[in-house]
């Protein structure tokens, strides 16, 4: 078997659930690390601020879920629909109403995050802000990428119609379709139109093109990436030395769609940063070889998303009782902790403590996970599941 045929025959093993890609596992857990890391105001792996994480780490989860978009699913609207709204909707909407009804009671504690319960805050802000009760705000990505998904496929959808009429639609050009649509939703959100259902419209718009580049790059791209690493690393790291010193913003908010500086400049910084990452995720995947813990990590990254901001009031609340009951941690402030969601109380000033909010932040969800996991698995089965994997 010749080596175009291996990894074809290895990406359709991915593709039905055979085996797990550990580049993207790994790509996915790397990207989880920096929407936690930038939350916490950290910086640890922007590569001395070449990389910023707002540069590119949401098009990057974009790029991730493109790549695993399965051609075809154009002709099977409804059950692609269907099968979107239950993986990623139904466990989002869940979580709401369970987030929503957790702020109500924190309220009545005078803790101040988070709206009321309302049908406008289950069903409608998290399509556009996706804030609404402030614990899982971190996943207003998930509805975004679920608008994504199935403007992606009606538009392939009316691309293949176009096709049978005459005009020839790849790949190529249907990335050259989405970039335009992107670059409109960015030139909208320049001329001050960022909020409400602009904002759900606007993300959409932006994130589309990101989405594509994952496809394409599976489609068409992948095989033919066989440049070596110092030579590809140079390239991107240059690239990025010329926008650090063009003097122009780099970094921008694809969650309130503002601090855009350009029409280009946003996919350029996106691309470059998806590029440098991917490759250090070909590299570290030969490296961590066949890692449960990655694997596990990669897979769940949904969970992290979701829950890290109230794993961080977990350990808050944690050095609340202390200050309280105890006289450890006498310097943490009880009105900052109700009011102001991302303070964090460092024992003794001490920087080093940030990273035990990073770990705490990370790992609390996945063991989360993994319980409900393994409740699961005995629900299913009737037997506990002997091991874990990402879905391809």
């Amino acid at each position: 078997m010749t080596e175009e045929k291996s990894k074809f025959h290895d990406r359709e093993q991915r593709a039905e659930g055979k085996a797990v890609n550990m580049q993207f596992a790994l790509l996915s857990a790397l990207g989880m690390f920096f929407v936690v890391d930038g939350h916490l105001n950290n910086s640890y792996l922007d590569i001395g601020g070449l990389f910023p994480y707002y540069s590119f780490h949401m098009p990057l989860f974009a790029f991730i879920s493109g790549y695993f978009y399965r051609p075809g699913s154009e002709e099977r609207i409804g059950e692609y629909a269907r099968k979107k709204i239950l993986r990623l909707l139904g466990p989002y909407m869940a979580y709401n109403l369970i987030y929503g009804i957790a702020a109500q009671f924190l309220h009545g504690a005078g803790f101040s995050f988070g709206g009321s319960l309302s049908f406008r805050s289950l069903f409608l802000e998290p399509f556009m802000t996706g804030h609404q009760f402030e614990y899982n705000l971190a996943a207003w990505f998930v509805p975004a990428l679920f608008l994504v998904e199935m403007a992606n496929v009606l538009l392939r959808r009316g691309v293949k119609g176009l096709r049978t009429s005459g005009t020839a639609w790849n790949e190529y050009g249907i990335t050259v379709l989405y970039l335009l649509i992107g670059a409109g939703g960015i030139s909208i959100a320049m001329s001050g139109r960022f909020q409400q259902g602009w904002l759900t419209l606007v993300r959409m718009m932006f994130l589309l093109p990101c989405y594509q580049w994952g496809t394409l790059y599976r489609q068409k791209l992948e095989e033919k990436d066989r440049a070596g690493s110092l030579l590809y690393m140079g390239v991107l790291i240059a690239i990025q030395f010329i926008l650090v010193l063009s003097g122009r913003p780099l970094i921008y908010s694809v969650a309130f769609c503002n601090g855009f500086t350009g029409l280009l400049l946003p996919y350029v910084t996106a691309a470059t940063g998806i590029a440098f990452w991917l490759r250090v995720s070909r590299i570290g995947a030969g490296v961590v070889k066949n890692s449960a813990a990655l694997r596990y990590f990669g897979g769940h990254t949904y969970a992290v998303m979701m829950h890290h901001v109230m794993a961080l009031m977990v350990l808050k609340t944690l050095f609340a009782a202390f200050a309280k009951y105890t006289s450890l941690f006498m310097g943490f402030s009880f009105e900052q902790y109700k009011t102001d969601l991302w303070y964090c109380y460092f024992p003794k000033d001490l920087p080093q403590f940030r990273v035990l909010y990073l770990i705490w932040a990370i790992a609390l969800p996945l063991v989360f996970q993994y319980l409900l996991d393994r409740v699961k698995g005995v629900c299913r089965k009737g037997r506990m599941p002997s091991s874990w994997a990402p879905p391809a």
